[in-house]
């Protein structure tokens, strides 16, 4: 009953606080670093071993590193560096094949799924070395960097957990997604004026 009580003080304060403010969407209730958001994509990217197919040829895909860069110079994106390491199968051999991507992607705030997502991915930059070829293979560059972003765009980059005390208050508010250089924030997404 206590514990109860106390939640209900807290969810109150809470929305006081919201309402008395006149610019309450500029009001940052979490805050992601850029440190946070490498981490945990991280984690999520080194469970990835996927086996696909590209150029027609079958292969075994791991990220090996991951940087991560929020709103760097200002831009409204995320930039990601991915040192990656696939093996692709050449008949009854296996080619290592090294690939470095750079791309950049919007995130957005999903509201139904309570987590962070990444859209409108751009590759940026893909260099390649293969079997001691090296250099910028665009075909397969292109081909192995659609089937990274398909990855991550379906894979949220950071979920509010709901049984955590802070996260959970915000489990019912209405949020919207900002992005200062090396920090994601996410703050009401009430109308200004009140």
């Amino acid at each position: 009953m206590m514990l109860a009580l106390q939640r209900y003080c807290w969810l109150f304060c809470v929305v006081l606080l919201l309402t008395s403010c006149s610019q309450t969407n500029q009001l940052a209730l979490y805050r992601l670093s850029e440190a946070e958001l490498n981490q945990q994509l991280s984690q999520q990217l080194q469970q990835l071993a996927q086996k696909a197919t590209v150029a027609g040829l079958p292969l075994k895909l791991q990220v090996k590193q991951l940087d991560v860069q929020i709103a760097p110079q200002g831009k409204p994106d995320v930039q990601l560096t991915l040192d990656t390491a696939a093996l692709v199968q050449l008949a009854l051999v296996q080619l290592p094949v090294q690939l470095k991507l750079s791309l950049s992607a919007e995130p957005y705030f999903d509201q139904q799924r309570q987590a962070v997502y990444l859209r409108r991915f751009q590759l940026l930059d893909s260099e390649m070395a293969a079997g001691g070829m090296q250099g910028k293979l665009k075909p397969l560059s292109a081909e192995l960097a659609g089937l990274l972003q398909q990855q991550l765009a379906q894979m949220p980059v950071y979920r509010l957990d709901p049984n955590k005390l802070s996260h959970r208050m915000l489990l019912n508010i209405p949020l919207q997604l900002q992005l200062t250089p090396g920090q994601i924030s996410l703050s009401p997404a009430y109308q200004q004026g009140g």
